[in-house]
């Protein structure tokens, strides 16, 4: 029976939509199989995130614009620039917007007074298919563009429910009215994340456009969900619901897999231990009330604020203007956003969490993430009194509530609470933390989606655990952290840049790597994009067109000035664009003049010498100096290798035979991902013949005649069954790899690389040709039965016969990757490298 399909379609680009993750992971949980489809770019069209598939659409046409901005609104903005080369302040633009309103207000009273005149004298024929509330069809255009972008691909997708937001719901609907005329039922789920006749915004396509949407479809779709009681209450009683929507809160996922060094706040601010220390994490706007806080912090002495941040905008400015004024800006903090997943981790180093909105929008309903988050980090909460907070707050003893707008408010309450701190805590138990956790919450979803599934479709679920789906979250975490920090309002930290070759997806695992031992570090990837199937992941994709234009590279140069300390420089390949040059060494003066240090690594072919090679190994593939490979390999590595030994920085080599060529390198070892590489297959334990797996890079590199030669004569004798492929894509790879017993890496090298790490990951038994001097040169054993073109025939041969010798060196592989190749010690060289 197939699986029902659940999918989850979005008004964004999906990476940071914590709650739409949690949705998707609670639905796998419960056996259907998800997609989640977005609507965005930044990301790659297709992938995983959160261990969840997705598809990324794009517009088909340009975004037409929303209503023309007043006349009132565009002269201000005009002034401002022209006068202060700004835009103007938040709370400008809210008097701006309350004049525009009360123009628009009078202007439609007169209008329709003069329409009842004119009815009197001649009343109007009514218009054939007027239809007064599809005003958000004008008001919002871009929820046409969205809709007609995702339908086909949610046509294709063929699901049996559909759970969106406000944006969608006329997709939703359209899809599900297209397979309902085919006969197969399609639920549709609504999540109102938000109160929509509140949300805070000056512009009335938005305040009006979106309560229309939401009056015109939330009677066509099957179930209702959202986020606090007053919401529910309020869309029960508006739109006379036959039941009130159930509740599933901004709750955070309570057991993610333990890490040994989360990411705190306290990573980015060296503060001394002890120091009162308030944050704010959410959205930054005049209606948010920041500013109050800081207007409190001089009758705070000691008191330190950290406000998390995306990227600089006028209301920071005018924080940052602020804080100067009033002398506290030494004790303002803008820190980045934490990963998805990980804000209670990243908050729990602070002291109190702070919420000081103002009475706008929905803010007096909010149930905001934060609270929730809060709970989990177990930190008491100061809020402003907006409704729902205080009720909560209040009732559960678990902070204190200001006056909003009244910073002697916020001294008062924050005096109070920081001198009774114990008390505070100690509410905060076991047992309180886990009903904010989305874990109470979980079934909530689960119900709402079943209740809307047809009954066949039912048939095909495949229930899970909601844990068991959480391994992927870490590593898609570690990933965010680069671009969240990616502004220079953050005070400096160590920041690395590893580019732009890309080999085999290393740069973006070192990175997660070094993070994930030092959480004080950033590190990023970056990859020239070129054609190819092996496509691995990277944090930036750089066009050719990009690495030539001069404004890109300006782009660059002014961030690396600001934010990156230090440059790891693959193959000897430039860093900045075509600015300098098209080798790492026309740069060098540029980064030690800004200070930047830089580091070259290199991954094989691009600095082993061919020449040096026939001497070392008797079996090269370089014997042939006419071979045009051979050739060209030569004449390039004689061109760089003089400029890396007088390099005065250091130097790093994936593979120690490479130390051949560079005696003064240093080894930063070849990461895999253990979580993806792995399998549960023993070798040569199964019915059948065992699978013997060859994947070259290049078969005259790596002696592939000789091991297609021998495997085809044990596979005609039915002693084994031989997968030979090349052109793989990176999941065909790992599908073919995990089915296989045997693993034959290369034969003529002297040395592994990433296949046979990746192979010995997954318990692999693994063959090829280690020289001696390399296996020197580790310590300890390289579990690699040894093999070269004369003894493959027989190693194959006595291995088969093996079970038991099979076993023990498949699980000397595993320990091997784990003390090698896990990113630990990639980390550790790494480290060293940035002076942590």
């Amino acid at each position: 029976m197939q699986q029902p399909h659940a999918v989850i379609a979005l008004p964004n680009n999906i990476e940071i939509d914590a709650r739409a993750h949690r949705n998707g992971l609670a639905l796998v949980a419960a056996g259907y199989r998800v997609t989640m489809v977005g609507f965005g770019s930044g990301i790659p069209p297709q992938g995983t995130i959160a261990g969840l598939d997705y598809i990324l659409c794009s517009p088909k046409a340009p975004v037409a614009g929303p209503a023309r901005l007043t006349l009132t609104y565009r002269a201000v903005r005009k002034a401002f620039h022209v006068t202060m080369k700004r835009r103007p302040p938040q709370k400008v633009l809210g008097a701006v917007a309350r004049v525009d309103h009360f123009t628009n207000s009078v202007k439609s009273r007169a209008t329709k007074a003069a329409g009842k005149v004119r009815a009197k004298v001649a009343p109007a024929k009514p218009v054939e298919g007027a239809d007064d509330h599809r005003f958000w069809e004008k008001a919002l255009p871009q929820v046409g563009v969205m809709t007609a972008a995702m339908k086909p691909t949610l046509i294709e997708l063929q699901p049996d429910v559909i759970v969106t937001d406000v944006h969608l719901l006329p997709l939703a609907t359209e899809v599900a009215t297209v397979f309902r005329a085919r006969g197969h039922r399609v639920g549709v789920v609504y999540d109102a994340r938000e109160y929509v006749y509140g949300l805070a915004s000056e512009d009335p396509n938005v305040t009006e456009g979106f309560p229309a949407l939401e009056s015109e479809y939330i009677r066509q779709v099957d179930a209702t969900f959202t986020v606090c009681e007053p919401i529910a209450e309020f869309l029960q009683e508006k739109y006379d619901l036959p039941v009130e929507p159930e509740l599933v809160p901004n709750a955070p996922i309570g057991q993610l897999p333990p890490v040994e060094h989360p990411m705190t706040i306290s990573d980015f601010l060296k503060l001394p231990e002890g120091t009162p220390l308030l944050v704010y994490a959410g959205g930054l706007s005049y209606h948010r009330g920041v500013h109050d806080v800081i207007s409190a912090l001089p009758e705070l002495a000691e008191v330190h604020l950290a406000i998390g941040a995306r990227r600089g905008s006028s209301y920071v400015v005018e924080l940052e203007e602020q804080a100067e004024r009033l002398g506290v800006r030494n004790r303002v903090h803008f820190v980045p956003f934490a990963p998805t997943h990980e804000v209670a981790e990243y908050l729990s180093s602070a002291t109190a969490a702070i919420f000081p909105f103002l009475p706008v929008g929905n803010h007096n309903w909010a149930a905001p993430n934060k609270y929730y988050e809060s709970v989990q980090a177990r930190l008491p909460i100061l809020t402003s009194n907006m409704d729902w907070l205080t009720q909560r707050v209040t009732s559960l003893g678990i902070g204190e509530v200001f006056e909003h707008s009244n910073p002697a408010s916020i001294v008062e309450a924050t005096r109070k609470l920081l001198g009774d701190l114990d008390s505070y805590r100690a509410r905060l138990t076991d047992e309180l933390v886990a009903s904010h956790t989305f874990e109470e919450f979980e079934p909530t979803v689960q119900k709402v989606v079943l209740g809307v599934t047809a009954e066949r479709a039912k048939e095909g679920l495949r229930p899970g655990s909601l844990h068991g789906q959480l391994a992927a979250i870490r590593s898609d975490m570690l990933r965010q952290r680069a671009s969240l920090s990616d502004s220079e309002i953050f005070e400096p930290r160590p920041r690395l840049r590893i580019g732009t070759a890309n080999t085999g997806g290393q740069p973006q695992l070192w990175a997660t790597s070094l993070m994930r031992e030092h959480p004080e570090a950033i590190a990023e990837s970056v990859w020239i994009y070129r054609e190819g199937p092996l496509k691995f992941p990277v944090d930036e994709t750089v066009t050719y067109q990009q690495w030539v234009s001069p404004a890109w590279q300006r782009n660059l140069m002014r961030k690396l000035e600001n934010r990156v300390s230090h440059v790891l420089t693959e193959s000897a390949r430039a860093s900045v664009g075509a600015h300098f040059g098209k080798f790492f060494y026309e740069e060098t003066n540029y980064f030690r003049q800004q200070g930047i240090r830089q580091g070259l690594v290199f991954h094989g072919s691009d600095i082993r010498n061919p020449r040096r090679h026939t001497e070392l190994e008797p079996d090269s593939p370089f014997v042939d100096a006419s071979d045009e490979l051979t050739a060209v390999l030569q004449k390039q590595v004689e061109a760089i290798t003089p400029h890396v030994l007088a390099f005065d920085g250091p130097v790093y080599v994936t593979t120690n035979d490479l130390l051949d060529y560079l005696p003064g390198a240093s080894w930063l070892p070849i990461v895999v991902d253990t979580g993806f590489w792995h399998s549960d297959v023993v070798p040569l334990t199964r019915d059948g013949a065992p699978i013997v797996f060859h994947v070259p890079s290049r078969g005259s590199m790596k002696g592939s005649d000789r091991v297609d030669e021998v495997c085809e004569l044990l596979q005609s004798e039915g002693l084994i069954r031989y997968v030979r492929d090349e052109h793989l894509t990176r999941d065909q790879m790992r599908a073919r790899m995990m089915d296989a017993d045997i693993v034959i890496d290369q034969l003529r090298l002297g040395d592994y690389g990433i296949t046979a790490v990746e192979a010995m990951s997954g318990g692999k038994l693994v063959i090829g040709h280690v020289a001696d001097r390399v296996r020197e040169r580790i310590p300890g054993d390289v579990p690699i039965v040894e093999a070269d073109a004369h003894t493959l025939e027989d190693v194959l041969r006595n291995l088969l016969t093996d079970p038991a010798r099979a076993a023990e060196i498949s699980e000397a592989g595993r320990g091997y990757v784990r003390e090698w190749h896990d990113g630990t010690r990639s980390a550790e060289v790494l480290s060293g490298f940035m002076g942590l």
